[in-house]
């Protein structure tokens, strides 16, 4: 009796509180993107090719639910309305089609001989025999994928680093050697029955023992193993084959050799006989290497290379010749250029991504282009629709399924010509009217001046459904300063990040891109922040919420928040400190409050790395980067620092780092350690975490639920 009694009274708890004024968490919660996701119909329409003239899909229809069932010949543009029996009898002749494609294999097994790891050490076999190569492997310093480093222990422990040359009988390995690098540790304190404690290599900023790689030729007709002299900068790296950098035509291995400073890098051919390494390619990119648009491709059997340069400041693609020699650019457009998505040698041709250079459009918004290598006709724009675009080939690469959206546009999808974006069919597009008439508020895009008043800032204002333009909201700027990404949302989705529930709350929320933090505007939009890896983004988002103010004069700047994760987390803590008369209330969840005890690849690529003679004349390299505990006597609002107990990408040190600093200035604040919790966080204790804070601490409305999941 006490259980049937129980949900009626909470139930008229909840009306009562909602009757009242008080936040209605239940209602917020009805806007999440779980909630509003079954009211949508056509959310994502797969495309089956039958071959290379037919696909099929299957839609449905928003008001019955109906689902039909649709046959496409692209030759003559028809559509036909299958039944299930129809629809489902293509499918043995889809498989067999797919099973007689001729896929393009990348660098398999020697058809004689295989590569493998014996323990730590490189081994050689035919089927018949194994014998050891190397004999001095161990422990960080293996020829095994996931001996070396934490993050790849899911790999095959028996599977080397490396590739098969052409059409030799040699194999290219690389070998990381970790043993010098420092140790951090982990404690789980719930692992049963006793709290277990991980350690792991984690090389820093400015550490004097960092990663050392060595690459290896080892020749199958004669069972050997010899080491190939790569050496040209102190500390350099070898990017490795799980990042697809290592790439071969029949007699050479192509690999890149990247100086410790991030600004000098060299695509390397080694010659499988002579085991020699050339220089096909230097480049100098100041102030340093885009690493999350660079890319290279062979081509005509590695006569041609395609490589992704940065001079003129916009990404672009350069074809080169075998020795090295410049041809001409490819992609010349006013756009950042992307990856590659498909290279035709027959026709000489390759089809891109590109960001920018379209008039009225986010410049953050993917495209896809057409070029020639021969550079004799224009680039051709292929996906028109203003948003961001994704696509798949046919089998035969002559048409693109292309799915473009915004965060004001749910999906969209259309079937184009690959050679001159022509529509051969427009699919049905995604439907959220259901939603729409429950109450969802599709967010509101924006484009705003950054604090130089010149560079333009894109992103997203989400409201309250209920909007009442007679009452005062408070703001919320929901920030990740990057570098390497803004995750800013392109793509239609209901309720990224949780930020709708938040302004369901009572909330002005926003999330906008700054200077500094997106690798597709540019070299100079995405290196805004070197040097200054601790403050760069912050007079950007201050100068973001004052215009979202001006166009929303409901929004209050005297109750402003902050918040994020990781690199946003850091954010939020240091722009409360670095400008208290601004922001009143942050939440960092874990966050790199202290980058010199993150990652090295981090700390020294985005902020910078100094070479330096020690007094013994070796080199050396000095990276410091200012801490947010630096600030921590600049505590005047409130603050929640939230990490993960067993987060191995950002040490809880981090945060630990940051609440000493603000217990020895005698500040208050809040601090959640989440026990059995990475560096993902996530769940809906956690999300709520931030929710009841802004609601107690911004919006000024103390709560009494002791379940802040279920808000009982």
């Amino acid at each position: 009796m006490k259980r049937l009694i129980a949900v009626p009274a909470i139930m008229l708890a909840i009306s009562l509180s909602a009757q009242n004024g008080k936040t209605d968490f239940l209602k917020a919660e009805s806007h999440c993107s779980d909630s509003l996701h079954k009211l949508s119909t056509n959310s994502y329409l797969t495309v089956e090719w039958n071959d290379s003239r037919y696909f099929r899909y299957v839609s449905e229809d928003p008001l019955t639910r109906r689902k039909h069932r649709w046959l496409c010949d692209t030759k003559k543009g028809t559509r036909e309305e299958i039944s299930e029996e129809s629809y489902n009898s293509f499918k043995a002749k889809a498989q067999s089609f797919k099973s007689n494609r001729d896929y393009k294999k990348k660098y398999t097994a020697d058809s004689l001989y295989y590569m493998t790891a014996t323990g730590d050490n490189l081994c050689m076999g035919n089927g018949e025999w194994e014998r050891l190569l190397s004999r001095d492997g161990e422990l960080f310093n293996s020829f095994a994928i996931g001996r070396n480093r934490p993050g790849a222990r899911s790999q095959p422990q028996n599977c080397p680093s490396g590739c098969w040359i052409g059409k030799t009988h040699s194999y290219l390995a690389i070998r990381e050697d970790n043993r010098e690098v420092g140790t951090l540790s982990i404690t789980n304190s719930v692992d049963t029955p006793r709290p277990k404690t991980e350690e792991y290599k984690f090389p820093m900023p400015g550490d004097r023992n960092v990663v050392k790689y060595s690459a290896w030729i080892a020749d199958a007709d004669n069972a050997s193993l010899h080491q190939v002299d790569l050496d040209r900068f102190e500390d350099q790296l070898i990017l490795m084959p799980r990042f697809q950098n290592i790439r071969c035509n029949d007699s050479s291995a192509f690999l890149l050799r990247l100086a410790r400073t991030r600004d000098t890098l060299d695509l390397v051919r080694i010659d499988a006989r002579s085991r020699r390494a050339t220089t096909v390619i230097s480049e100098v990119c100041k102030p340093h290497l885009n690493e999350q648009l660079f890319d290279y491709h062979l081509i005509d059997g590695g006569k041609k290379i395609l490589w992704w340069s940065e001079r003129d400041g916009r990404g672009k693609w350069y074809l080169y010749d075998f020795e090295g020699r410049l041809i001409r650019c490819v992609t010349p457009i006013d756009a950042v250029c992307g990856r590659i998505e498909r290279i035709d040698t027959t026709a000489g041709t390759v089809v891109f991504a590109g960001y920018g250079g379209i008039e009225f459009e986010n410049p953050h918004y993917r495209h896809y282009y057409k070029a020639r290598l021969d550079g004799r006709k224009p680039v051709r724009h292929l996906t028109p629709g203003n948003g961001n675009h994704k696509i798949e080939f046919s089998p035969d690469g002559k048409m693109i399924v292309d799915r473009w959206s915004r965060m004001d546009l749910p999906g969209q999808v259309a079937v184009r010509n690959t050679d001159n974006g022509k529509t051969v069919f427009e699919l049905e597009s995604k439907d959220i009217s259901e939603a729409l008439e429950k109450g969802f508020r599709l967010p509101e895009l924006m484009k705003v001046k950054a604090a130089d008043g010149v560079t333009d800032l894109y992103g997203v204002v989400y409201l309250p459904s209920d909007l009442n333009p007679g009452r005062k909201y408070p703001i919320i700027s929901n920030v990740y300063p990057g570098p390497q990404d803004d995750q800013v949302p392109l793509d239609f989705m209901y309720d990224d990040n949780g930020n709708q529930v938040l302004a369901e709350l009572g909330f002005i929320v926003l999330n906008f891109s700054h200077r500094g933090s997106c690798p597709t505007r540019g070299r100079d939009y995405y290196t805004y922040g070197y040097g200054n890896l601790r403050d760069y983004a912050i007079d950007d988002d201050i100068a973001i919420i004052r215009q979202v103010a001006e166009k929303y004069p409901c929004a209050d700047l005297d109750r402003v928040g902050i918040y994020g994760h990781s690199g946003g987390g850091f954010m939020a803590a240091t722009a409360l400190l670095s400008h208290p008369e601004f922001y009143k209330v942050a939440v960092g969840a874990s966050g790199n409050y202290d980058n010199n005890i993150y990652t090295q690849w981090w700390g020294e690529t985005f902020h910078g790395v100094k070479k330096v003679i020690r007094e013994d004349g070796s080199e050396a390299f000095e990276c410091k980067i200012p801490t947010t505990a630096e600030l921590a006597a600049n505590l005047q609002g409130r603050l929640l620092l939230i990490t993960g107990e067993i987060d191995n990408n950002v040490h809880p040190a981090s945060t630990m780092r940051l609440a000493d600093a603000l217990i020895r200035n005698n500040k208050r604040f809040d601090m959640m350690v989440i026990p059995r919790a990475d560096h993902g966080l996530g769940n809906r204790y956690y999300l709520n975490l931030i929710r009841y804070y802004f609601v107690e601490h911004l919006g000024g409305e103390p709560q009494d639920h002791i379940d802040i999941v279920k808000h009982l």
